[in-house]
């Protein structure tokens, strides 16, 4: 655990909806031991959108992820044109490691070698110590932990704007009953719960608890797909809000009083945003990868065993698993959520 003395630092933490969520718990922590350091975040353009408003970032750099040589170019010539003291890099990929290798930092802070890959270790020269894996949040606070900030803040107080909470309260009061929001796809179909039950649990959220269900989520074909078997599979009619802007999605799930989701960004956003989440886990591992010290008791779990506290926390995945779910269980929770956390007024 040793200090750096930094005066400009940088993240490079580029992509991926639910990391960016945790990388913004870790910017707020790093101000908490840096008040007075510039910090530029390097990142995406769809996770900037999510944390565009963000006061305490100072400066972001965006680029696109598919973008051809010339814009690749021209972010590595803009790379060098600024000095940090510290870049603080918590992600492992070949196109990080280039930008990282670009970057004038006096620290490039990175992985311990059992979590480097693609570059990681070469480009780096500090690591974090090594550790059992945990928490993928607990991983990016290492970083602070190893840089001696201590009693950081455990938050991620993301900002709308004045327009966009209009938006909100327009877009609600449209729907006049409260919502129930159901997250219906990840990137990966492997962790997708089956349409059959959220029908089952639309069903039972229109027609017994007299709340609105809605359909969140994004613009893709694959997702649009999905929206509408569940649709067909219905006797209620919910709403479909399956939004191109992310700003939107998120400002969707902060307005909601319930989220139902399985291991995907949105989950993540919920969590941040303090809505109760009813996490559906059987794919992944939730000690990894689910809801961040908020809403255990929501949890589904059919990845481990009952009672499954100590075997390591891994990685691997288990297909086929998300079809153990049953709607029983989900409506449980609802019935759970409703009773412990109640209707926002």
């Amino acid at each position: 655990m040793t200090a750096v003395n930094a005066k400009r630092i940088c993240l490079i933490r580029t992509s991926a909806i639910g990391d960016t969520v945790h990388a913004l718990g870790l910017v707020n922590g790093l101000r908490k031991g840096y008040p007075d350091a510039h910090l530029t975040w390097i990142l995406q353009s769809v996770s900037f959108d999510m944390v565009k408003h963000q006061p305490n970032v100072d400066q972001f750099i965006t680029f696109e992820r598919k973008a051809d040589f010339s814009a690749w170019r021209r972010l590595l010539i803009r790379l060098r044109q600024d000095r940090y003291d510290l870049a603080l890099i918590p992600q492992v990929s070949a196109k990080v490691g280039l930008i990282t290798m670009f970057i004038r930092a006096r620290v490039k802070f990175g992985f311990d070698f059992r979590r480097s890959r693609e570059l990681h270790w070469l480009v780096t020269n500090r690591k974090i110590p090594t550790r059992p894996m945990g928490h993928a949040q607990d991983q990016f606070f290492e970083f602070l932990d190893d840089l001696g900030i201590t009693d950081y803040p455990v938050e991620w107080n993301f900002v709308f704007t004045p327009e966009e909470i209009s938006w909100q309260k327009t877009f609600f009061r449209q729907l006049r009953r409260p919502v129930i929001g159901l997250v219906i796809a990840s990137a990966n179909k492997e962790k997708d719960w089956r349409p059959e039950g959220y029908a089952r649990v639309i069903d039972y959220v229109d027609r017994v608890i007299d709340m609105e269900p809605m359909i969140i989520g994004g613009p893709s074909a694959r997702e649009a797909e999905i929206a509408d078997k569940i649709c067909r599979l219905c006797r209620a009619k919910p709403t479909v809000a399956l939004e191109k802007p992310i700003r939107k999605t998120m400002l969707q799930i902060a307005g909601s009083h319930m989220i139902i989701a399985p291991d995907t960004g949105p989950l993540h956003i919920a969590v941040a945003l303090n809505v109760p989440t009813i996490g559906l886990y059987g794919y992944s591992d939730p000690r990894r990868c689910g809801p961040y010290r908020r809403f255990a008791d929501l949890l589904i779990d059919k990845y481990n065993k009952p009672g499954n506290t100590d075997t390591p926390v891994t990685r691997r995945t288990r297909p086929d698993r998300m079809n153990l779910i049953t709607p029983e269980e989900v409506i449980e929770k609802i019935n759970l959520g409703l009773h412990t956390y109640g209707i926002k007024k």
